[in-house]
């Protein structure tokens, strides 16, 4: 099943495009992950995806309707996002900023309720954030922020959550308690996570569906067998990868690789024909 797609997608920046022509399916209830070098679109389609920026030509559908056409509160209620740099919380308390999470729930004075103190109060406990309610976020660790705004994402009980890079700023352990909660939230909870992460092996490990993105362009979507490969790494990375199997997983994995040099480097990179399947 599909909700949200894009058709003939083009975004950039004054006369500068980045994303080009891009056509994706960003299958329900799964886990999508976004990978590419650094300046090849990835942020920039996520951004577009969940209106942060507008999109110069194309349209991005969600529910059968243009996003454009959706009011921001309503919008809001559907899909959170988690960017890149987090704008500045400055004066905030820990609480504070998460409580932010709740204002497409809001009416009148936009006082919290009940229900709205207990998601808040949940939010913070499954990114072990609940003994720093009371802190400064300006106090705190690169790590213990980023996970204060994931728990506003959280927060906002949204049944899509975008992330570009989520595991910025933390060490291996919480990167994998990270990614284990958006795995858990999508299993037992339903929800679309999509996300962009510059690590290959936990890409694979945690996507149910990988896209694959160059030079503002699609190279290969699909299963992390179908897009952890050789073949599209030297295309997307420019590098010579040895791909095995994670003995606990079982999922692919980038064991080691070697840039590509000289001609190789240059080979004219071409689109790898998409998965065909369907989404159950």
């Amino acid at each position: 099943m599909v909700r949200l797609y894009t058709e003939h997608l083009q975004v950039g920046y004054g006369e500068k495009t980045i994303v080009k022509d891009l056509s994706i399916d960003i299958p329900d209830q799964k886990i999508t992950i976004i990978i590419g070098p650094n300046g090849c679109g990835k942020s920039t389609l996520l951004k577009a995806m969940s209106r942060i920026i507008s999109h110069q030509s194309g349209s991005i559908i969600l529910d059968g309707v243009s996003i454009t056409r959706e009011d921001t509160k309503s919008l809001a209620k559907k899909l959170a996002i988690l960017p890149q740099t987090p704008e500045s919380a400055a004066g905030l308390t820990v609480g504070e900023l998460v409580s932010y999470g709740r204002f497409p729930y809001q009416k009148g004075f936009g006082r919290l309720t009940k229900k709205d103190q207990d998601v808040i109060n949940w939010a913070m406990e499954v990114t072990g954030i609940e003994e720093y309610k009371y802190s400064p976020v300006d106090s705190l660790s690169g790590g213990q922020r980023q996970r204060v705004w994931i728990a506003l994402a959280l927060a906002q009980e949204t049944e899509m959550i975008f992330l570009d890079e989520p595991t910025t700023y933390l060490d291996m352990a919480h990167q994998l308690e990270i990614l284990e909660l958006l795995q858990k939230l999508n299993k037992e909870q339903g929800r679309t996570i999509v996300m962009v992460l510059h690590d290959l092996n936990q890409a694979a490990r945690f996507a149910d569906h990988l896209i694959a993105m160059k030079d503002g362009k699609i190279v290969k979507t699909g299963t992390g067998e179908e897009v952890i490969s050789r073949d599209v790494l030297r295309k997307v990375f420019q590098i010579d990868a040895e791909i095995g199997k994670d003995p606990r997983t079982k999922k692919p994995m980038c064991i080691t690789y070697n840039l590509l040099r000289g001609e190789e480097k240059h080979e004219k990179i071409t689109a790898i024909p998409a998965y065909t399947g369907t989404y159950s």
